[in-house]
């Protein structure tokens, strides 16, 4: 009988060091640049679904620019 309780206790250990890993690695992230990496992500989401209109604009203004030099 003690042999199951023992097969049982080893996933639930391997999960607690698994647990263990995850948390190491999210403290990890949330380093020095954590908040340049958030406000890149926005950004991306802002830009990538608008693509050809920021690359309209962006055209536009570098047009405008160039013109003004």
């Amino acid at each position: 009988m003690s042999n199951p309780a023992a097969s049982v206790s080893l996933p639930v250990n391997d999960q607690a060091k698994a647990l263990q890993r995850h948390v190491l690695q999210c403290a990890k992230a949330r380093g020095r640049w954590f908040g340049v990496s958030v406000w890149a992500e926005r950004l991306h989401g802002m830009i990538l679904p608008r693509l050809a209109t920021t690359a309209a604009l962006g055209a536009a203004t570098l047009a405008v620019v160039a013109h003004w030099l």
